[in-house]
């Protein structure tokens, strides 16, 4: 195992030392390519500055005696701006601050920097050269909180390498490795020379186990006296090396004599270490050398590996590993030493993988108990030096934390869920929330400036606290959950002033949409649900009514973001502060207008979907008619909004809208109703059908009347008025609605005079047509009416006249004549409306 180790570990530092290599070229490059767009930027500047001054000279005529800097009265202030540039560009030393840059006439001036020459003498009024075209524009250049974790990572590099974070000036990178890693390897082969020392004796019983434990712990201090002794002079890197080897042997012994011995019990032994990890961390931070903790560390948790037994002491070894994880917080304190975390964090966790391959569920809590630990331990250490020392964090702090919970929550699930089942893996998950809440807590009351790690503990608690949900409820309530979580989120937004907050819940929002349209909708309406087959009214209802509260919370959450957003509440005492916070860009007008219409759309589509099912069940009579209502007050909430910079988008929705139900009418209602080619509804006449009918209609024609009247003052350019449109679309369904039931009533009741009746109703309705377009002077509406008029001739005496019995033949001829009669009156009595010059007298004598 140990072998397999230091293979891995081996590999582990080749790979890194490329990839750090790799990062470092790419820094260069891009360095190099900013430095020449700015030497371009600055080359241009010259050339303007320079063309200026030339062309100020040549236009006012500069005499060689006038020192162009030495003009300080007023009209002469802009040529002495121009000679400070100038001075500025091609700077000439003088004793006196009154000596300026001179120009010649007819002399020639060459920019030292360019190495050009630029006449001065230009003719008046000639066109200066054509500019360069401007330089590309320049890479984006990487934040604060990249770089930063770059240079880190070029720090840990230089230090595997080299042995120091900047290689030494004066050296060669033969000597700068060489030694350093020889230093290294002689340490690891010393002490683990020593620890194979150990356990040979061990099984072989060479020598009393009392005096074994002794003299490896002689060895470990004679190792550190001698390093410390050594320490500041031309060795003083080797010095450093035995500290590292020392402590590491003073780690094997303690955990020899008690582990393996037993000459020693838990208490004292874990006293001996903690005295162990205090020392080399005392070293390690007061002669400020990653060196020694980085060996001291690798020897730490390298013992169990060395002095490994058949049977694993989950105890013993976890509380080993615990107090090496205090070690690395205690240095964490003074040093920033990433590298030295990390391998803490990756020997940690290997060494419980490791032993985790003796596990079984009896050892449930002495791993949970240790996952805890090392979970809130690490979380800490990661964070811990910016935290004191006030630095702001990094890409690797944040790394790091989300490794570090990942971790956790993946090990912690899989042991709870073998021991207590899923539903109890829900307390991981709270108290992980519970633990981000809290660093979130202790970062707004103490007003902490770190934004990137901020965010970070808010995204780790939203995120573990979205988990809970579906842990803990089935799956038809984790949409519900999230929804209001997401609306708390928004709240709690304006509580602590937060954008990134606000931000978060419009993505949980996101993830709701797509649950509520994808997930719940097709499962629940997709499908007959088995449970409602045959049930009860009060089973039916009851599942009615888990439906109603499964869609209609995410509804009133997408509402109350609307009311959030509209009207956001009072901020508290604490707050994020505007470092740590971001641009706000959520709560804007397109915002406000877009989660009333989603509220609208999520609830249109769950009461279509409802209304098809429970009256489709209970009510078929009045499915058809109340899914027009619901139609149509949807298309009433987009005509409510079509306001502003919204106008145009939610028009085009509208119009949609209106199509949409226009074709549910003609396409899916009417077959409903079993219209036949004779334009009569099917099957024996039902007050009930007529009334669903009359609202049916009804609805649409009162929406397009008022539709007319709201938008009558609305003009599209190169399109047909919006008001002219609605008031056509009322007209025509009502002359539909008015045929299709006079028809159907004739046809069971006055069959003989169906046809008679359809003549009389369209004539009546062409003389509507008529006094409205004469009274409103509107030209179509006349010309219609005159259309439908030629139309009932035609119908009458082709017609009419072989199918209607002879009775009623006189009574409708009677009655149509006189209908058209009187329209004629109406345009002879409306004549001067008409006239294309004014009507001379009042018997219409024309002049």
């Amino acid at each position: 195992m140990l072998s397999e180790l230091f293979v891995i570990l081996a590999v582990f530092l080749v790979a890194w030392q490329i990839w750090l290599l790799r990062q470092q070229s790419e820094m260069l490059e891009s360095l190099e390519r900013r430095l020449g767009s700015l030497r371009n930027d600055l080359l241009e500047t010259r050339r303007e500055l320079l063309s200026l001054w030339t062309r100020k000279a040549v236009t006012e005529k500069i005499e060689p005696s006038e020192p162009i800097a030495a003009e300080t009265t007023a009209p002469a202030e802009p040529r002495a701006e121009v000679g400070r540039a100038a001075a500025l560009l091609h700077p000439k030393p003088s004793a006196s601050p009154r000596d300026g840059w001179i120009l010649e006439p007819g002399s020639t001036v060459v920019d030292p920097v360019l190495a050009e020459p630029t006449a001065v003498e230009r003719p008046v009024g000639s066109r200066p050269a054509p500019r360069p075209s401007a330089p590309p524009p320049p890479p984006r250049e990487p934040s604060r909180f990249e770089t930063a974790a770059k240079e880190i990572l070029a720090k840990i590099g230089n230090w595997i390498v080299v042995g120091e974070e900047h290689r030494p000036a004066g050296y060669s990178m033969e000597f700068a490795v060489a030694s350093t890693w020889l230093l290294r390897l002689g340490v690891v082969v010393l002490v683990t020379g020593v620890g194979f020392f150990l356990k040979y004796s061990i099984d072989h019983g060479w020598i009393a186990p009392a005096v074994r434990v002794a003299l490896s712990m002689l060895a470990g201090a004679g190792l550190i006296v001698a390093g410390v002794r050594i320490l500041g002079t031309l060795y003083h890197l080797l010095g450093h090396a035995l500290i590292g080897g020392g402590i590491a042997t003073l780690y094997f012994s303690v955990y020899a004599a008690a582990e393996f011995h037993h000459l020693i019990g838990p208490l004292p032994a874990f006293a001996l270490m903690a005295l162990v990890t205090m020392t080399a961390g005392a070293l390690a931070v007061r002669f400020d050398s990653l060196l020694i903790a980085v060996l001291g560390i690798v020897g730490g948790y390298g013992t169990p590996i060395i002095l490994s037994s058949e049977q694993t002491n989950f105890s013993g070894l976890f509380s080993y590993i615990l107090l090496l994880g205090c070690g690395v917080f205690f240095i964490s304190f003074k040093k920033n030493w990433h590298l030295l975390n990390y391998l803490a964090f990756v020997f940690t966790y290997g060494l419980f993988f490791a032993a985790m391959t003796d596990y079984d569920p009896s050892h449930f809590w002495e791993a949970m108990l240790f996952l805890i630990g090392v979970f809130v331990l690490y979380s800490t250490t990661l964070f811990l030096f910016n935290i004191v020392q006030r630095t702001r964090s990094t890409l690797l702090e944040l790394i790091g934390l989300l490794l570090n919970a990942g971790v956790f929550f993946v090990c912690s699930y899989y042991l709870v869920r073998d021991v207590y089942g899923q539903r109890a893996v829900a307390g991981v998950t709270l108290g992980l929330a519970a633990f981000y809440v809290a660093h979130v807590y202790y970062f707004l009351a103490r007003r902490i400036a770190d934004r990137e790690l901020l965010h970070g503990f808010m995204s780790l608690a939203i995120f573990f606290l979205g988990v809970t949900v579906p842990l803990i409820l089935a799956w038809q309530w984790i949409t519900v959950c999230w929804a209001v979580q997401a609306l708390v989120m928004l709240w709690l937004a304006d509580k602590v002033q937060s954008e990134f907050i606000r931000r978060a819940a419009f993505v949980m929002y996101a993830i709701v949409l797509y649950r509520f349209g994808l997930i719940d909708l097709p499962y629940q309406y997709g499908m007959r649900d088995p449970a409602t087959a045959g049930a009860t009214l009060g089973v039916y209802f009851a599942h009615l009514l888990q439906r109603l509260v499964v869609f209609g919370v995410p509804i009133g959450s997408v509402a109350g973001a609307y009311f959030l957003l509209q009207s956001p509440s009072s901020a508290s005492a604490l707050t994020v502060d505007p470092a740590n916070n971001l641009p706000e860009r959520v709560r804007s007008p397109w915002a406000v207008r877009g989660s009333v219409i989603l509220a609208a759309g999520m609830a249109f589509l769950f009461l279509h979907l409802e209304i098809a099912r429970t009256l489709g069940d209970l009510f078929p009579a009045a499915k058809m008619t109340t899914l027009t209502f619901l139609w149509l007050a949807m298309c009433w909430v987009l005509l409510r909004e079509r306001r502003g910079e919204f106008a145009r988008p939610i028009g085009i929705v509208l119009a949609l809208f209106v199509a949409g139900v226009l074709f549910k009418l003609f396409v899916f209602d009417l077959p409903a109703w079993n219209v036949s080619e004779d334009l009569v509804y099917g099957g024996a006449f039902s007050p009930l059908d007529a009334a669903m009918r009359l609202f049916d209609f009804g609805a649409l024609i009162a929406f397009f009347v008022l539709a007319a009247h709201r938008v009558r003052d609305v003009d599209i350019p190169d399109a047909p008025s919006p008001s002219s449109v609605a008031a056509s679309l009322a007209i025509g369904l009502l002359f539909v609605f008015l045929t299709l039931e006079l028809n159907t009533f004739l046809n069971q009741f006055v069959p003989t005079l169906r046809a008679g009746g359809i003549s009389i109703l369209w004539t009546v309705f062409a003389l509507g047509l008529i006094v409205g377009g004469i009274q409103k002077q509107v030209r179509e509406l006349r010309y219609v009416g005159l259309g439908l008029f030629t139309v009932v001739g035609f119908k009458v005496f082709l017609s009419d006249l072989a199918t209607l019995d002879q009775f009623y033949r006189i009574i409708a001829f009677i009655l149509l004549g006189i209908l058209i009669l009187f329209a004629a009156f109406l345009y002879l009595r409306s004549r001067a409306e008409f006239a294309k010059t004014p009507v001379a007298n009042d018997q219409g004598a024309l002049p």
